[in-house]
């Protein structure tokens, strides 16, 4: 498909977050821009605001003689937005998947391609922002929109347009869809159980991964978690060279030293044996010194020097939904959180606790999809554990990725009897508000966790 021919541009789903990033690329490529999504967002009207036309509500009408339409990976047959997909290939639209108009918009590119379990987002973004900083003029797609000074930046929320070779993308693994990007350098995070909706097991999701790196050229490179088993056994699989990143096990570049301070993680970064010098992150939690140490080493093998790398690392204010402060009521702070896997919920919750040790911490959770929820159960159980005070929504059902389970939050909560926490269910997100605003004056700290409609919550409570 040749893109210079391509002059209008629908986006099926434009309200999702990776969905939003296109849209806001093919606008900056001066192509004519349009889309749908069945709700108005705090998204959608950025996009209007950009000069993006947005439907609210999928119907046929929608829909113009397009030269490409492209799709949200979450339409089914029994979403909405079917519909306008249906109408499009009834014309014989161009139509691309989310996956592969990003390999579109990638040929031609030295690809950089940021995969895995979790941590994608912030990687990318600390990746693009770095490599901005460092003079290499990237193009950036991120799955998040990022805090920045606009002043410093060409970002324009979760995406930005350069004029050189790099292009810098997220690669999702639902659906092996990161096997419709073809990069020349890859980052891979960790590799757990996840989307078991789509993979049978752990071996079949490492068999993705492994298939994903295989895709690299000899010349290429593939950076990933040293501390990660799961992913050094998939990178092993690459023919490109290999560089490797971690805290507990030596890697090419490695995180020692570590400590905290003033509300900031420290540590060292020492790279072949060598010190480069001290880091102090803004962002808490052990994982995002994993994320800082990925962006790092793919910054310092494409020749960004270290003392970019750490202003930039120091500088880094983070992304929307991740530990993100949306403010305070009452002198409680209320922090938001895309963490819906079982490892990223502990993780957020482990790294709240550390950030404020000697706070009352009130954690609400809203689990994403029914099929996670009971194939990951008794690993949602032990991340919740670790929260003594705890609100758990009812599921966030996905449209087109449900097939009847029978759970409910209410089994999350029987499940957590046995730990003796302090344990509720709310059965929307009116009750879950209720709920919290009835403990607000007993906690300096409200952390809610969850990638669905949740967030509203935490945005209201400070509206």
């Amino acid at each position: 498909m040749n893109l210079p021919n391509i002059k209008s541009v629908y986006l099926i789903g434009v309200g999702g977050i990776g969905m939003s990033a296109l849209a806001r690329l093919f606008l900056m490529l001066g192509k004519q821009v349009s889309g749908s999504d069945q709700i108005a967002s705090s998204v959608t009207k950025d996009l209007e605001k950009a000069g993006i036309k947005v439907n609210i509500g999928h119907k046929v009408d929608n829909l113009a003689q397009e030269d490409m339409v492209i799709f949200s990976e979450a339409i089914t047959d029994s979403s909405p937005g079917w519909i306008e997909l249906n109408e499009a290939r009834e014309k014989k639209l161009k139509v691309l998947s989310y996956a592969k108009a990003l390999g579109l918009l990638m040929e031609g590119h030295h690809g950089i391609a940021v995969s895995g379990t979790n941590g994608k987002s912030t990687t990318t973004a600390l990746l693009g922002l770095i490599l901005e900083a460092g003079g290499l003029d990237p193009t950036v797609v991120v799955g998040s929109q990022i805090f920045f000074d606009s002043k410093k930046t060409k970002f324009q929320a979760n995406a930005r347009l350069g004029k050189s070779k790099y292009f810098v993308a997220e690669a999702d693994e639902y659906h092996r869809h990161m096997l419709d990007v073809k990069p020349e350098l890859a980052v891979l995070t960790n590799i757990e159980l996840d989307h078991l909706d789509y993979y049978k097991n752990l071996a079949e999701i490492k068999s993705a991964f492994a298939d994903f790196v295989k895709l690299l050229p000899p010349d290429g490179m593939v950076i990933y978690n040293a501390d990660d088993h799961e992913t050094v056994e998939a990178a092993r699989q690459a023919e490109a060279h290999k560089y490797t990143y971690g805290i507990h096990h030596y890697a090419d570049l490695q995180a020692i030293r570590l400590g905290s301070g003033s509300g900031k993680q420290k540590f060292e970064l020492q790279y072949n044996n060598e010190i480069l010098g001290e880091v102090k992150l803004r962002m808490p939690g052990r994982f995002n010194v994993l994320n800082a140490l990925a962006a790092a080493l793919a910054a310092l093998k494409l020749g960004v020097k270290f003392d970019v790398i750490k202003k930039t690392l120091e500088e880094f204010r983070g992304i929307w939904r991740r530990f993100e402060l949306v403010g305070e009521v009452e002198n409680t702070k209320i922090i938001s959180d895309y963490a819906h896997h079982p490892t990223a919920v502990k993780e957020t919750i482990l790294a709240c606790q550390e950030l404020y040790p000697d706070k009352k911490i009130l954690t609400v959770f809203q689990p994403h999809q029914k099929n996670r929820t009971q194939k990951l159960f008794a690993e949602f159980v032990d991340a919740l554990s670790y929260a003594p005070a705890l609100i758990i929504a009812e599921i966030y059902e996905v449209a087109g990725r449900e097939h009847g389970e029978k759970i409910s939050s209410k089994d999350l909560i029987k499940g957590l009897e046995r730990f003796k926490i302090n344990a509720a269910y709310a059965k929307d997100l009116a009750e879950t508000e209720k709920k919290i605003r009835e403990k607000l004056t007993e906690f300096d700290v409200v952390l809610i966790m969850g990638a669905g409609d949740v967030d509203e919550v935490a945005r209201r409570l400070v509206s």
